[in-house]
């Protein structure tokens, strides 16, 4: 069922869509993607996946041992370490504009991974915003 009863597509399967599309854009419509929308989803992926950075990362003296979070560790997690790209996006209590913000930047950290979050900002025409502190 829809989000909030609508019809039509979920909040989730609109950020899977968007991804997917500016993914294949930007000419990497090849890539597999695990979707998370929760830290316990984004745990549970990188667990069956057997991503080795983030078993190292469990095993590590200074990883967070509560029930929440990433252990430290980024929001996405690339084909490089041997599996498909899991991406995590934040929906609960956030409006679309901001989700849908987060998606595309998660799209080019996939179809770019070389790109750093000055060169992603700059591509989401948002250069001026980055690296200012709030105040």
């Amino acid at each position: 069922m829809a989000a909030k009863g609508r019809p039509g597509l979920s909040t989730r399967e609109r950020v899977a869509k968007l991804v997917r599309d500016e993914v294949a854009r930007l000419g990497r419509s090849d890539l597999a993607i695990v979707f998370c929308f929760s830290d316990a989803s984004w745990r549970r992926a990188m667990a069956a996946l057997g991503c080795p950075v983030y078993i190292r990362r469990l095993a590590s003296p200074t990883a967070r041992r509560g029930t929440r979070g990433k252990l430290g560790m980024a929001t996405i997690c690339h084909l490089r370490h041997g599996h498909p790209v899991v991406v995590y996006v934040k929906t609960r209590g956030r409006p679309w504009p901001e989700i849908a913000e987060t998606g595309r930047h998660e799209a080019l950290h996939i179809a770019r991974p070389s790109y750093g979050h000055r060169q992603i900002a700059a591509a989401l025409g948002q250069g001026s915003r980055v690296g200012r502190r709030q105040g």
